[in-house]
């Protein structure tokens, strides 16, 4: 019996059939089927990850189809105020991952939801801590990923859309210090990394 290739493209074609993909499917792939789809003319929109406001502009030099989204983390203790102004020049969407902190994850902090000006925002217009992160990350023009399963906290989440921060309030998350949670120090070593410092890995951005 002839083994299934998951990454061949009459597969990948049928796979967005059945999911009533269109010519504006966003494709996650890794490198090598990118390339050969994108030189076949399937690949027609992607997005980067973890791209920072150096990584763009270098992968415009040669990229031939500019990544309609940048996912990355964002949340009122980490702005991405460089790289917003970088993505927006050249029409990239950002994508915030983390827009709460990651509350819960193991390399997640509750330093954004327990930030007392958080809180007080949340207090004055009778609205959670989380909400108020979420709502900041969209009056950014991100559109924010909060991962949660449980019902109550999705409601709430959902909550946000209808919370109003005014000129006080983002003046108040932009003088927060700046703090990036998930550093990525696992990938660091001396020997079979190509990243020898942390600040390597984050192109001095951290």
């Amino acid at each position: 019996m002839k083994k299934r290739d998951e990454n061949s493209q009459p597969e990948m074609l049928e796979g967005a059939k059945s999911m009533g993909a269109g010519a504006a499917t966003i494709a996650l792939v890794g490198a090598a089927v990118g390339i050969g789809n994108l030189r076949n003319g399937i690949l027609q929109v992607h997005g980067v990850s973890n791209f920072s406001s150096n990584k763009i502009p270098s992968l415009l030099d040669f990229a031939s189809i500019t990544p309609a989204v940048n996912q990355v983390e964002m949340h009122p203790m980490w702005r991405q105020k460089k790289l917003r102004e970088i993505c927006a020049e050249h029409k990239i969407h950002v994508s915030a991952y983390s827009p709460i902190g990651g509350p819960g994850n193991v390399w997640g902090s509750t330093a954004v939801i327990d930030s007392p000006v958080i809180k007080s925002i949340a207090l004055k217009h009778h609205a959670t801590p989380a909400q108020v992160a979420l709502k900041w990350g969209m009056s950014k023009g991100a559109s924010v990923i909060a991962k949660s399963f449980n019902s109550e906290r999705l409601k709430e989440n959902i909550g946000s859309f209808n919370l109003k921060l005014d000129e006080e309030d983002l003046d108040g998350i932009d003088n927060l210090e700046e703090r990036k949670i998930m550093r990525g120090d696992f990938l660091i070593n001396q020997t079979t990394s190509p990243y020898k410092k942390v600040q390597d890995l984050w192109d001095d951005e951290i």
